[in-house]
């Protein structure tokens, strides 16, 4: 529901509730899709509140009566991307005077002394937000990126920035000029670029960097792109290190998590990436016990909700599939009737499918000896079929292995337009899943073994 006021036209309202009021007024002078948005940092996510449309001298404007002091966001796009976003401090009575400009912003009028402050450091690290967050603008790196980190960071550790006279307002922006500079590096290694750092290449701010400073308290979920930078904050320590490769496991993750709210979000960002509502039980059943504010549990209840329905649908008849095997024979999905059937869909070409071999291989030996079938089709094309029956051979793949000529029925069938895909069928011949969870997700076998008890 839309909170504010939409331009500059107030509402009949009471003198005292006028009296409350943040008046936005600016100038939006950069192309976008038609309108402006102002969004609250809801839980370390940004919540739309408001639209409004420049007029044809491209000004804009809000009121609003702020339901709690603090950042809120002004800019476009969508609601947890930073581009063409700048935040501000906002309390009750407060007056923001802005004209947004093609690559920044600039205060004009009237302002509270927290905007000037906003202002003063966003004017110190705006180079950092050009190259961290509109890489489609340039062609930075972390190469000229990382010399840019270190010297702004410099430059911030000795600035000054004087009492605002809002003793609330200082200790957060104290907290925030931390988050923020170390976001825009975040953004850097989130996006794509032609060019990405190996473990010897961090600077020490990264290097070095306390993931517990940043998660003892909940400060980031009062951040605008707090839960977004939480992310790449869990998984750091593994990207920067050159003891090879990290453990992104939900446990390790949760190790450099400080305070309990915050482990929550972490167990909240594993159950959205869940294909199975088994696997949801099992996760719960182990880390719910950090799902502790109402927000979190309203999120956590809605994802529950989606994998039961999605797990009510299954049982409907698996569409048959024929391919010839390393022998030349022809075979198909159905002749494993009996058996529980797990489908791999890959290619020799793809990277993320020969990463799960070890994991595929580790599981079928574990599950040696039950009433499960393996069966690996590939789609390379026909002109690799020899080379699909070396790799096969070199890797001592097992299972059944049939070959597809690319990408043929079965990509119709289950509509698979990108791979890995694993599926999962049962004993009847009956879809359980066509959209199963990867080898090196433990959510697979517990799929499978719930699939042998029936």
């Amino acid at each position: 529901m839309k909170k504010l006021i939409l331009g500059l036209v107030a509402l009949a309202a009471t003198p005292a509730f006028l009296q409350a009021q943040v008046t936005v007024s600016g100038e939006w002078m950069r192309r976008n899709d038609g309108y402006v948005r102002l969004f609250r940092v809801e839980h370390g996510r940004m919540e739309e509140i408001a639209t409004a449309k420049p007029g044809a001298d491209s000004s804009f404007g809000f009121y609003f009566r702020p339901e709690q002091e603090g950042f809120y966001a002004i800019g476009t796009g969508s609601q947890q991307t930073p581009t063409d976003k700048y935040t501000f401090y906002f309390k009750r009575n407060d007056q923001l005077n802005v004209k947004i400009t093609d690559t920044s912003y600039v205060l004009t009028g009237k302002n509270s002394p927290e905007n000037v402050a906003m202002e003063k450091w966003h004017n110190m690290i705006v180079p950092l937000e050009r190259k961290g967050v509109y890489f489609m603008m340039g062609q930075s790196t972390y190469v000229d990126f990382f010399p840019m980190l270190e010297a702004i960071a410099k430059q911030a550790k000795q600035a000054r920035f004087a009492p605002s006279g809002n003793k609330r307002f200082d200790g957060e922006f104290a907290k925030f000029r931390e988050i923020d500079l170390l976001g825009y590096a975040f953004e850097l290694l989130s996006t794509p670029r032609t060019a990405h750092p190996k473990p010897g290449d961090y600077p020490a701010i990264l290097t070095n960097l306390d993931v517990a400073h940043f998660t003892q308290d909940t400060r980031l979920l009062r951040y605008p792109n707090g839960i977004r930078m939480m992310r790449t904050l869990q998984g750091l320590p593994a990207r920067v290190s050159s003891e090879g490769p990290g453990d992104y496991s939900i446990g390790a993750r949760l190790k450099g998590i400080e305070n309990d709210t915050l482990k929550g979000e972490v167990v909240i960002q594993q159950a959205s990436g869940l294909k199975t509502f088994i696997g949801y039980n099992d996760l719960v059943n182990e880390y719910g016990k950090y799902i502790l504010t109402a927000d979190q549990q309203r999120r956590a209840g809605g994802i529950k909700t989606a994998l039961a329905k999605k797990a009510a649908v299954a049982g409907a008849k698996a569409v048959d599939f024929t391919y010839p095997d390393l022998n030349g024979k022809k075979t198909s999905l159905s002749d494993f009737k009996g058996k529980v059937v797990l489908v791999d869909v890959w290619a020799t070409w793809c990277g993320p499918c020969k990463g799960e071999i070890p994991h595929l291989k580790a599981l079928e030996k574990e599950m040696h000896g039950k009433d499960v079938l393996f069966l690996s089709v590939s789609v390379d094309e026909q002109k690799d079929h020899q080379k699909w029956k070396d790799f096969v051979a070199s890797q001592q793949l097992g299972g059944v292995q049939l070959f597809a000529s690319g990408w043929s029925d079965i990509a119709k069938f289950y509509d698979i337009k990108g791979i890995p895909r694993f599926m999962v069928f049962d004993k009847q011949g009956n879809i359980v899943t066509t959209d199963a969870p990867r080898p090196s997700n433990k959510e697979l076998k517990l799929l499978l073994e719930s699939e042998l008890k029936k």
